[in-house]
């Protein structure tokens, strides 16, 4: 007698259990703090950087133009390289190559070396910022996309806070080098987290890198950076050239893109008056303030000859506020819309400036500038949030990569010029220190950028339209 057949339930296999938002924000914070945390530790080291490595003022300025530089190249490329080849495996990649050249910074034995190995760095996490960004947009719903991105804002608030605390008590104790060493650990755990991550499918095409076209806007940011640099030292030979080449580069680059069918950046996002507002916003937000971020530690160190730890405190004072309302202005947003939020942000930000361009003096007391740089550090953080998912919102989902890297282009594209006006200004004196009319000048500058700020809120849509 044959035994009883017996049917068994065959389950089909599990669909691959999806990571959850909270897991994808706190990878991507990780990712993301990587970039705010080497601005701002080395902020209080350059005056430090400029005499070890025996370079001037404006040599020691390009460590920082030469990272913002490539941050703003190599950002549109990075987003649209995760819209087209999967956003998790691109950001992988970014984290272990941003910890292969900060070692590689660390162990520069001059600065040539370091800063081809600080360029490299930012090159690595320019592809973080997009991808991160992209992926977060993914994991999390509109109603809840403003939240996680003042969440995520917040975190790197939070790092750019404690980074010139941290980078001042490193330089302290040990060399600058060691500054570079404080990425192995944010690295390692970002690595980690991200092996959860399932990865996506591409949602974007494939399209072929512009090779000339990144070319050409290499240059053409180096020659922002240099006729700026070189506008405040008279107009001598060199001042002329770089102003005769940033002409010619710019219309060449202009009718290369204009003809090109993979462009450098997104810039059909631009003619999108939403997105073009909230990218202005970020551009001049930024510019306000990482001018003022450069330019306090060179105000305390050079005019009032005080410590590079004090400068650190001072900064945090900016970076911290940031951190602090980064989540009520995710929140906000949400609720109220990203056009009045960054409003506020621009005049906030605006009465900082002012605060600082009427009342800073050889003798002003610290508490005064830690009080004029905190408002800033408030309405900054009050307006990038609403500005950057404002931005990425005006486009696709599956152009979300490509238009977190063009606005993030935008904002360091605003860095970039805050340096070369800060190198300008600080050479007018040659090698001497520079006086306190230089920095009542800067200040000026920036309260006119934070008061265009403002124009630009203006144009941002108070809520994303329904896909």
């Amino acid at each position: 007698m044959k035994p009883p057949v017996v049917l068994r339930t065959v389950r089909p296999a599990a669909p691959a259990r999806e990571a959850g938002p909270y897991l994808v924000l706190v990878t991507v914070a990780l990712g993301g703090l990587l970039a705010p945390l080497n601005s701002t530790m080395l902020a209080v080291a350059l005056p430090e950087i400029r005499r070890s490595l025996d370079v001037g003022h404006g040599a020691v300025a390009w460590l920082v133009g030469s990272y913002l530089i490539a941050m703003a190249v190599t950002q549109p490329f990075g987003g649209r390289l995760g819209d087209q080849i999967g956003r998790v495996p691109v950001f992988r990649g970014g984290l272990a190559a941003f910890l292969v050249f900060s070692l590689a910074a660390a162990a520069a034995p001059n600065f040539p070396l370091l800063l081809i190995a600080r360029t490299a760095q930012a090159v690595a996490g320019a592809i973080l910022i997009p991808n991160g960004m992209a992926m977060l947009r993914e994991a999390v719903p509109s109603s809840k996309f403003g939240q996680f991105s003042g969440y995520s804002s917040s975190a790197m608030g939070a790092t750019a806070a404690v980074g010139p605390v941290l980078g001042g008590a490193i330089l302290a104790l040990v060399s600058w080098r060691w500054l570079f060493m404080v990425n192995i650990p944010v690295v390692g755990a970002a690595l980690l987290l991200s092996l959860f991550l399932q990865r996506r499918a591409a949602t974007g095409g494939a399209r072929a890198i512009d090779v000339p076209g990144v070319v050409l806007f290499t240059g053409l940011l180096t020659l922002v950076t240099l006729a700026l640099g070189s506008s405040t030292d008279g107009m001598d030979v060199m001042a002329l050239v770089a102003i005769l080449a940033l002409v010619v580069v710019a219309v060449v680059f202009v009718w290369h893109q204009r003809r090109s069918t993979a462009p450098a950046a997104e810039w059909g996002l631009l003619r999108q008056r939403p997105f073009l507002g909230a990218s202005t916003h970020i551009l001049l937000m930024n510019l306000g303030m990482y001018t003022t971020l450069l330019a306090i530690p060179f105000f305390l160190t050079d005019v009032q000859h005080r410590s590079a730890s004090l400068a650190g405190l001072l900064l945090a004072c900016m970076a911290g506020l940031q951190a602090i309302v980064a989540p009520f202005a995710g929140w906000t947003t949400d609720r109220l819309g990203r056009r009045k939020p960054a409003l506020l942000g621009s005049i906030t930000s605006l009465a900082g400036a002012v605060m600082l361009a009427a009342g800073v003096s050889q003798d002003v007391h610290v508490a005064y500038v830690a009080a004029a740089i905190t408002v800033i550090g408030f309405g900054v953080g009050l307006g990038f949030v609403s500005a950057a998912v404002a931005a990425i919102e005006a486009a696709p989902r599956a152009l979300a990569g490509s238009a977190a890297g063009t606005q993030s282009m935008m904002r360091y594209f605003g860095s970039i010029v805050g340096v070369g006006l800060l190198s300008g200004l600080l050479n007018t004196q040659g090698g001497e220190p520079p006086g306190i009319g230089v920095f009542r000048l800067l200040f000026a500058v920036v309260a006119v950028m934070l008061a265009l700020s403002v124009v630009s809120a203006a144009l941002i849509r108070p809520f994303p339209k329904e896909e």
